[in-house]
């Protein structure tokens, strides 16, 4: 796994890259420190910083590379994050310094929107990588965006939660109602669209998670479950439309970014 970590040198953005790093533990995986400055003076004093994290971080397992560019942020990691072929592109909601901004309504809304790649948007104080949300509507979208968090479940030593919300039941006349308060071993074992969707999630998961399933409003119900289920990130997915070689982000994703108060991974490609 390729995995680049943005910063703008605040120590916001240097714990973003610390959370991050905690996806690239296992030996195959390759880390790439990225500064963006908009000043060219600044590029030095932006390369001793990067320097100092990297070798925190090498510290703790990871081979890091540093580059530093200069121009605008959100084209500078695009641009690198493409050339470099990253698979997940680490950044910060915050950083507040004067080189350059990692700010949901500007810099990281970009990154999220256009990157071709998946990416984590680090929010909120986790210190650690125990517990994975991963979220599936189904189908095959939802079985890359849980074989994503296996993948990093596999590297940083968590356990993987697989959340679906059933938020409607088709309510004709082979409608089964019990599936409204139905909980995923009740569809698994009773072999269910949902319940086959699921063990095939689980099975990708190789032990390492379990299947849980909500009623309700799809937004409120996963939220609801970060924070009563206290998870260190919560996994969701993007789609391409048709027509077009960018990934967007439809409501319900858009929505589960700004909302979290646990770092994010846009699931895009393949995992």
């Amino acid at each position: 796994m390729k995995i680049l970590l943005c910063t703008d040198g605040s120590p916001e953005a240097a714990k973003a890259a610390r959370f991050g790093m905690q996806l690239g533990r296992s030996p195959d995986s390759e880390i790439r420190l990225l500064g963006v400055v908009e000043q060219r003076d600044d590029a030095e004093t932006m390369r001793r910083g990067l320097e100092a994290l990297g070798r925190e971080l090498s510290a703790l397992g990871a081979h890091c590379g540093v580059e530093v560019r200069h121009g605008h942020a959100a084209e500078q990691i695009l641009n690198e994050a493409e050339t470099w072929q990253a698979d997940v592109t680490v950044i910060g909601q915050l950083g507040r310094r004067g080189l350059t901004r990692f700010l949901m309504g500007g810099t990281a809304a970009r990154v999220m929107q256009y990157a071709r790649g998946s990416v984590l948007l680090v929010k909120g104080h986790r210190p650690a990588l125990k517990k994975i949300l991963a979220c599936t509507a189904g189908g095959e979208p939802g079985l890359r965006d849980v074989a994503a968090a296996g993948q990093i479940a596999a590297a940083s030593g968590a356990l993987v939660t697989v959340l679906h919300v059933m938020s409607q039941v088709p309510l004709t006349e082979h409608a089964y109602l019990p599936d409204l308060t139905a909980t995923a071993e009740d569809l698994i074992a009773r072999q269910t669209r949902e319940g086959v969707h699921l063990r095939s999630a689980l099975n990708q998961l190789q032990g390492r998670g379990a299947a849980k399933v909500r009623h309700g409003f799809v937004v409120d119900e996963i939220l609801a479950e970060v924070r009563e289920g206290d998870y260190d990130l919560l996994v969701v997915g993007a789609h391409r439309a048709r027509g077009l070689t960018r990934w967007l982000l439809d409501d319900v994703t858009a929505h589960l970014i700004e909302d979290s108060p646990v770092p994010v991974l846009v699931v895009r490609g393949e995992p």
